[in-house]
């Protein structure tokens, strides 16, 4: 049921064989180098706006639960990518390694939960920009068909449970980190 459901989502989205050049080059830059803008803006703000400092350190610890996670999921749940198993169009190169969850879907993920859940140092633009980031990525990677849908679903999962972990611990955290 499961594996249906997550294949019919995945043909959904994913690209036909006769997807224009133009939005599989979109596609390819949401999915490769969206990332990047969350991380040239919290770079620019952690010299500009020191008020969000602490925001960005409790992002950089969240992404590392979270990527921690990510590693033990892949190393005990092998789930092969869709274009290893002939299903849907793939325009976007990978290794054939597991692909749950999406560590892209991770990264972007976590930020958007920890700034969301950190509602004393959080503004309208940060989530605006955040949340439109983490959708254009996780939609980018399966269409390009290197996801499948619940990929990009337990990346959901993990972003929100690691971004809860960071809120609960941050007074220890934040203790640590001062001595």
């Amino acid at each position: 049921m499961w594996h249906d459901l997550n294949t019919q989502i995945f043909l959904l989205i994913n690209a036909s064989e006769q997807a224009s050049k133009s939005f599989i080059s979109f596609a390819i830059f949401c999915a490769k180098y969206l990332v990047y803008v969350p991380i040239i803006v919290m770079s620019i703000c952690w010299f500009t706006h020191p008020i969000y400092r602490q925001l960005m350190l409790k992002m950089v610890i969240g992404l590392c639960i979270a990527l921690l996670i990510t590693f033990i999921i892949r190393h005990l749940f092998y789930s092969p990518r869709p274009f290893t198993i002939d299903v849907g169009t793939n325009y976007l190169f990978h290794d054939k390694t597991s692909s749950l969850p999406s560590q892209h879907a991770v990264f972007v993920w976590t930020l958007f939960f920890t700034a969301f859940f950190n509602k004393a140092q959080r503004t309208k633009t940060i989530l605006y920009l955040l949340v439109i980031v983490a959708l254009l990525v996780s939609w980018g990677r399966i269409y390009l068909g290197v996801h499948w849908p619940l990929d990009i679903f337990i990346g959901f999962i993990v972003s929100i449970i690691s971004s809860l972990i960071v809120k609960k611990c941050w007074m220890s955290i934040s203790k640590l980190i001062n001595r």
